[in-house]
């Protein structure tokens, strides 16, 4: 199993762009989203945990979203311990994001992915934001 964790606050996938100034139209995503930092964050952590070539079987992927902790839930004299997330951003987005900064790299599709478990917390009072993501291949 490749267990990999990434040290950043999660990012969802945005919506894709179109424009057709100048010719036909092309759908693209935009640079200046805090997403494309939060891919090379996700790339970079992948490339340190793993340094093999592109997995190409079945794979069963898990990944947990900790999501940073609201202030109006943090308490100084209480446990803060970790909690159900249940608000935006949508898990698919997240997953969306994840899984595009690992095609290539640590698979050669996402389309490999036979059985997928996604979990969003919110952070315990003493934890940072991050993803652990967990891929194993399916014998």
């Amino acid at each position: 199993m490749i267990v990999i964790e990434v040290p950043a606050v999660p990012i969802a996938q945005p919506r894709a762009r179109a424009t057709a100034i100048s010719g036909p139209a092309r759908v693209y995503e935009p640079t200046k989203h805090p997403v494309a930092a939060f891919k090379a964050t996700v790339r970079l952590s992948a490339k340190v945990a793993y340094h093999g070539a592109p997995l190409d079987k079945p794979l069963n992927v898990s990944l947990v979203f900790v999501m940073p902790r609201p202030t109006n839930l943090i308490w100084k004299k209480r446990d803060m311990p970790r909690l159900p997330h249940a608000k935006k951003p949508d898990a698919d987005n997240l997953v969306k994001s994840v899984f595009d900064a690992l095609n290539g790299l640590l698979w050669v599709d996402d389309s490999q992915v036979h059985c997928l478990s996604v979990v969003k917390w919110i952070a315990s009072g003493n934890e940072q934001p991050h993803v652990e993501i967990g891929v194993e291949e399916v014998a």
